[in-house]
């Protein structure tokens, strides 16, 4: 056995060439969270345009009864509590605005 045999074999590479200017380009859309070259990992089909959207980090207290009823829901679905409470609060705010614009007063027409 040579020296040679246990040289490391190259794999040809899947992924895309980009010139510096492009990769660039890339690092300033990524720091808006809309990367289009590089990515920390691929998006799956069930992930929406929302979720490419930059986020912030927020704080606020639970309840034991929401922490716990927050936890079963995530197991049961699979999904991050996170895009549950985004999911959740987008539910909440559509709903609100349709039960508002059924109760907004009605401009008389002339």
């Amino acid at each position: 056995m040579a020296l040679s045999d246990l040289k490391k074999k190259s794999l040809p590479s899947n992924k895309p060439s980009f010139n510096a200017e492009e990769f660039i380009d890339d690092a300033n859309n990524y720091a808006l969270g809309l990367p289009q070259i590089v990515s920390l990992r691929p998006l799956l089909a069930s992930e929406d345009d929302a979720a490419k959207l930059p986020m912030r980090h927020a704080t606020f207290t639970l309840s034991e009864e929401a922490i716990l009823a927050l936890t079963e829901l995530s197991a049961l679905t699979g999904e991050p509590k996170s895009k549950l409470i985004r999911k959740l609060i987008l539910r909440a705010t559509q709903a609100v605005q349709i039960d508002l614009a059924q109760v907004a007063p009605k401009k008389p027409s002339r």
